[in-house]
């Protein structure tokens, strides 16, 4: 080896080091930012699993169909979320808005929320809104 050329692996391992950095945590941040998604979509998916049975509501109408909050089915997105949702120190901006629909007597649940970037202050990411939703065909007791 030639005495010039001493130190080259250090400055090239220098150089390439920031670029390896970045694609190492942009891949946890966006794995992070999907896993929440796949978190939301099945708080929402449980929040309308609850709220489509009648018993969940907290009255109902002369015809048996729910009206006035589902508490419960809200509690259950919150409880999920709470329990899975990955947050490095953001804040947890939940929205939960389960709904009847009464064209057609589904339930709509959704839950909204703010995700927070690892580096956003650094690369000037703003958060992400993410959105899980799910609509599911109520079920009626009749009698």
């Amino acid at each position: 080896m030639l005495k010039n050329q001493r130190g080259g692996a250090a400055v090239e391992f220098a150089i390439v080091l920031p670029l390896l950095a970045l694609i190492l945590f942009g891949t946890i941040d966006f794995a992070l930012l999907f896993y929440n998604k796949q978190v939301l979509t099945n708080a929402s998916r449980e929040g309308a699993r609850a709220a489509i049975i009648a018993n969940n509501w907290d009255s109902k109408d002369s015809n048996g169909f729910p009206t006035g909050n589902a508490t419960e089915p809200v509690n259950i997105i919150k409880f999920y979320c709470l329990n899975h949702l990955v947050n490095l120190g953001g804040d947890n901006n939940l929205k939960n808005d389960p709904t009847i629909v009464d064209a057609g007597n589904f339930i709509i649940a959704t839950v909204t929320y703010d995700y927070d970037h690892l580096f956003s202050s650094i690369i000037g990411i703003s958060k992400t809104t993410l959105t899980g939703k799910t609509v599911m065909r109520q079920e009626w007791d009749d009698s």
